[in-house]
């Protein structure tokens, strides 16, 4: 199922970053004085009927979570993730957009593909969901801004017959109800989609919650860097803190300071330039994810001096 694979990618990805970079931080510090207090703990409310419990958990576990044992088949050729009424975001919103091609193949591409030229059994009789509506409840949704610390991730979810609503203040809620039911949804034997009627209310704990990359003392190619963020939006991590340099290398391209990187990264072929930065950013930024670049100084600067 999709819950199930994806956590595995994810805890891989995160895995193959904590052996591939030695100085990797799994921190959910909130780094705001305002924020400094521990929050108190917030139990969260699990109640499953029986034989209700979805065939894969969703991850992390929500603050509430209802679901039953009824059922309901998802036809990929005719379900759809749309914009609802009201909703303040529409097709114009780039990130959502973005957002629904990538859960939709998240949910049904791998399944597709193996079944190419093969017609799924499938379910008679079983109910269906024909679309998830998502509601932006906010009058700015912030399609086309980055995610800042205060940035709301809370959202609702409701899966009945025949449409589920996802509800959330900013997209950044409606990224991570998109990744919870994708999570819900599962395949089963005969090659249906299914999906446990369920409501789900859910906002993170923490306000930061973040994985360190460190790409000076060990470099990263571009392409880990990207798998890395797909892994952190798979387990809902919102905080990108990319240690760049260091006293090892300095491997970041400077436009106005080139001999930076010519004489402090490992190599020619080890370096960053700044349109791989920007993508980084932008990657990140459609997955609900802040990257936050590390400079060092005025210590850890051997680097530095080289050029």
């Amino acid at each position: 199922g999709r819950s199930s694979m994806g956590r595995a990618m994810g805890l891989a990805g995160l895995l193959l970053g904590l052996f591939l970079v030695p100085a990797v931080l799994v921190s959910t510090s909130l780094r705001h004085d305002a924020l400094l207090t521990e929050p108190p703990p917030v139990p969260a409310e699990l109640e499953l009927a029986s034989g209700a419990v979805p065939e894969d958990s969703v991850w992390p576990l929500p603050q509430r979570l209802r679901t039953s044992p009824r059922q309901l088949q998802l036809a990929p050729s005719r379900f759809q993730l749309v914009h609802g009424a009201g909703s303040s975001a529409g097709p114009a919103c780039g990130l959502l957009e973005d957002a629904f091609r990538r859960y939709y193949e998240y949910m049904f591409g791998q399944s597709r593909r193996r079944q190419r030229g093969r017609r799924p059994q499938g379910r008679r009789g079983e109910p269906e969901l024909s679309q998830l509506e998502v509601v932006i409840e906010s009058r700015e949704p912030a399609c086309h801004s980055h995610p800042r610390l205060g940035s709301s991730e809370a959202y609702h979810l409701t899966v009945t017959e025949p449409v589920a609503i996802l509800k959330a203040d900013e997209v950044w809620g409606a990224l991570r109800g998109l990744e919870t039911f994708s999570q819900l949804v599962h395949e089963d034997d005969y090659g249906s989609f299914l999906v446990n009627e369920s409501e789900i209310d859910d906002f993170p704990r923490f306000a930061h919650r973040g994985i360190l990359l460190d790409t000076s003392r060990h470099y990263l190619p571009l392409k880990s860097i990207l798998t890395n963020l797909d892994a952190m939006a798979f387990n809902k991590f919102n905080v990108l803190h990319w240690h760049i340099v260091d006293d090892q290398s300095f491997p970041y391209q400077s436009i106005y300071f080139p001999e930076l990187s010519d004489k402090g990264a490992y190599s020619y072929n080890h370096i960053y330039t700044p349109a791989d930065v920007q993508l980084v950013i932008e990657y990140a930024r459609l997955r609900g994810i802040r990257v936050i670049p590390e400079f060092d100084t005025p210590g850890h600067t051997q680097s530095w001096g080289k050029g």
